[in-house]
């Protein structure tokens, strides 16, 4: 599969719609904010990288933090683990706006499969060079909001949960210690050029994410209505 590559003019799009445990929530990618972070990400989404992983790091007011996935795909796991060059600064995108996604790394082309959301006071974030938002949240952002937070931080901030351990045992990590975070269930990803119709596409996309809310809730409803009863 190999490192990342430009699949796509600067002006495509992608709207990824996810189902999660805490509800439906729809992501709005540009390729034009952070070429190599696009294509990376949307990549990532398509190929069900992200599906059932869990958001492990969830800071009040801060960070929402995922992209471990649990894969076994020996190519996908090399993939997404696999680095990619930083991109260009945006300055106009900044301070970070709730609901703004970006890569998390460690130093300068460090980005590999780690993102994350911006919570309301996330404003600090975006200097490093790896930090370019190359998305943001437009469908489901109190559903992001209501992911679980009593763990904190990761340690030694909070008691939340190692990466460490994540990348060595999955899933069973976080079941087993954290069984209170919240995960992706799966996601669907749909490409588009801004000169193709894209403002219809995105227009059916919000009505999608709108049936999706109701049937999480109609789900939630009969989940509680079985255990009452």
């Amino acid at each position: 599969m190999g490192n990342a590559k430009s699949v796509g003019s600067d002006q495509e799009e992608a709207i990824v719609q996810c189902d999660t445990s805490a509800g439906p929530i729809t992501m709005h990618f540009y390729r034009s904010w952070s070429p190599h972070g696009y294509d990376r990400a949307t990549t990532l989404f398509e190929k069900g990288y992200f599906d059932h992983s869990h958001f492990f790091r969830v800071v009040d007011h801060f960070l929402v933090q995922f992209g471990i996935g649990y894969t076994t795909d020996k190519e996908l796991k090399a993939f997404s683990q696999s680095t990619i060059p930083d991109d260009p600064k945006r300055p106009e995108l900044l301070p970070f706006k709730e609901g703004m996604l970006a890569f998390a790394g460690s130093a300068p082309n460090s980005r590999s499969n780690e993102m994350f959301i911006a919570y309301d006071r996330a404003g600090s974030l975006g200097q490093s060079p790896w930090e370019t938002p190359f998305g943001k949240v437009t469908f489901g952002l109190e559903n992001v909001k209501n992911f679980y937070k009593g763990y904190g931080d990761m340690p030694p901030w909070g008691k939340g949960p190692k990466q460490g351990p994540i990348y060595k045992r999955g899933a069973d990590y976080i079941k087993k210690d954290f069984p209170l975070l919240d995960k992706f269930e799966t996601c669907s990803v749909q490409r588009m050029n801004q000169s193709s119709g894209s403002n219809l596409f995105i227009l059916s996309s919000v009505v999608l994410s709108v049936i999706l809310g109701f049937g999480y809730l109609q789900r939630k409803k009969r989940k509680f209505n079985k255990i009452t009863y």
